[in-house]
């Protein structure tokens, strides 16, 4: 079920799963900080309306490079909403050539487990296990 589209993304839910899929659209070249952190929002709203517990972020076309200060955010503010409406999986579904890269990254989030996908039913499946 489509619940929101804008030039730059669409969510959905996928009923069956409980799963909040967010995907970048292609050809965002406008995007910027506000209007990502704006979409980050838009989104974990959608989360604590339908109480989704797995989250499923599409980058595949995501091209804006966000700055330093975005991870902190992420962590402190972002994640924070994550945790708080209860998320126990995140999959991101990105490029081949990301995966292995992202797979191998130190970093870990707690309260809730992430993992990396280049196909969307691989990471459907890993969440709805």
């Amino acid at each position: 079920m489509k619940l929101y589209q804008d030039r730059f993304y669409c969510i959905q839910l996928k009923e069956a799963e409980n799963i909040l899929e967010f995907t970048w659209e292609e050809n965002h070249p406008e995007v910027t900080y506000e209007s990502f952190i704006e979409a980050c929002c838009n989104f974990i709203g959608y989360g604590f309306e339908f109480n989704t517990r797995q989250i499923l972020i599409d980058t595949k076309n995501f091209t804006y490079m966000p700055p330093p200060e975005f991870h902190e955010w992420q962590k402190t503010v972002h994640h924070d909403r994550y945790r708080k409406i209860g998320v126990s999986k995140v999959a991101y579904v990105m490029n081949t050539e990301h995966v292995e890269f992202m797979k191998n990254s130190p970093v870990k989030e707690e309260g809730f487990h992430t993992d990396y996908f280049d196909d969307t039913s691989k990471a459907v499946n890993w969440l709805s296990d």
